[in-house]
């Protein structure tokens, strides 16, 4: 069971998450509250709100998260060295909290649903510095991705890889399931994108400059398996260019790409140099079963 922190509370009437904060110091705020919400702080055995008064008397039930998660990391890397490790993220899972609040109290990752940080974080590779920031994350993946990704064991291999993908020197293939036949067998996608009102992202003249190679591997049944090379490093960027191409991902409800069990876009492979011996390295993720799935039911099944 986790470790359970128990409080009477003596003195005059006090909202409880000015309360709670002041017992927990190293917990934000917004941490505190969520707990609350969460019904991990309670008063009298029964959850409250944030803002409840607390009077003489009253019982605070403090539930600290626990580091664990569902998923081993060990079943997710498929290359463990000093600097780094490198894994398979699979489709459906955050790589990290939506709230940022975790960046500055990890411990937060384990008081929501299970992300790859809290993963990392349950039970950390060998060698793995907890100092390191953000949990070692150098890059990310949309939670519908899946696909290989790198993290950084220290803070200083993780500042050269961040700075090695900043200046583009990280080389990233994706495979996707394009709804529709793109007629050519390569090109490039050379459209700024942006957020725009409603804060969806989309193409834009106002937006950043967004650079995607492609390269069509097979076409059926009025589907394009394609492979993708961003240039740069855009959120959503291969999502929104190949709807602006007008052949969106298929399950990428979005961006308005035909029903599937999940966005059909993977992380296939991460090419660059090693920061500090400059030797080129290469990782690729297979597709998963259910992604090699899709394809076969959309290329052979009947219209």
């Amino acid at each position: 069971m986790p470790e359970t922190k128990k409080i009477i509370f003596e003195g005059y009437s006090r909202r409880l998450d000015i309360f709670a904060a002041d017992e927990l110091p190293d917990f934000s705020r917004a941490l505190v509250q969520k707990m609350i919400k969460d019904g991990k702080i309670t008063v009298n055995g029964k959850k409250v709100k944030p803002s409840w008064p607390l009077t003489a008397g009253e019982t605070v039930a403090i539930e600290f998260p626990r580091a664990e998660s569902k998923t081993k990391l060990a079943d997710l890397i498929i290359h463990d060295a000093k600097d780094f490790f490198v894994l398979i993220k699979p489709a459906g899972m955050l790589v990290h909290p939506q709230s940022p609040v975790w960046e500055e109290h990890p411990e937060a990752v384990f008081s929501s649903e299970e992300t790859l940080v809290s993963v990392i974080l349950a039970n950390p590779p060998k060698g793995f510095d907890p100092a390191t920031p953000r949990a070692g994350l150098v890059h990310r993946l949309d939670r519908e991705t899946s696909g290989v990704m790198l993290v950084a064991k220290n803070p200083e291999f993780q500042a050269e890889m961040v700075a090695l993908f900043a200046n583009r020197d990280v080389h990233k293939t994706y495979h996707s399931i394009a709804c529709g036949e793109v007629p050519d067998d390569e090109g490039t996608i050379d459209v700024p994108i942006g957020r725009v009102a409603g804060g969806k992202i989309k193409a834009s003249d106002i937006g950043r400059v967004a650079v995607t190679g492609y390269k069509v591997l097979e076409r059926k049944n009025g589907f394009t398996y394609i492979e993708l090379y961003p240039r740069t490093g855009r959120t959503n960027q291969l999502r929104v260019h190949l709807s602006w191409l007008g052949y969106p991902v298929l399950g990428d409800w979005l961006y308005r790409g035909a029903t599937a069990d999940r966005l059909m876009l993977h992380a296939r492979r991460l090419e660059f140099k090693h920061p500090l011996t400059g030797k080129k390295l290469m990782f690729e993720a297979p597709v998963p079963p259910d992604f090699e799935a899709a394809w076969e039911r959309v290329s052979t099944s009947k219209k």
